[in-house]
């Protein structure tokens, strides 16, 4: 039973550490530009996808390089994962 809770609870950690992360080696800054208000971090590639949150003119986000596909770029603000249009967004090498 012990080694049982004890490989979940390796399991769990590893999905953490490992899987819970993005490569940051390989991502910019990028500056919220072009817009009126805000943009949105959305669930997936489309403008048809649910609204995970809005990102106000001015905020910086975490673009991930090579993520560019069909007008949109993954990103990261506030600790949220999803994607934004490229139209609105300068870049800030890290």
């Amino acid at each position: 039973m012990l080694k049982k809770i004890f490989a979940t609870f390796l399991l769990a950690v590893t999905l953490v550490v490992v899987g819970g992360q993005f490569n940051r080696t390989e991502a910019y800054w990028g500056l919220v530009v072009n817009c009126r208000e805000w943009i949105s971090l959305r669930s997936y590639r489309s403008t048809e996808a649910p609204r995970i949150t809005r990102i106000p003119l001015g905020e910086w986000v975490w673009i991930y390089s090579g993520s560019y596909s069909n007008g949109f770029l993954e990103a990261e603000y506030n600790g949220m994962h999803g994607y934004v249009l490229d139209a609105y967004i300068k870049y800030i090498k890290d």
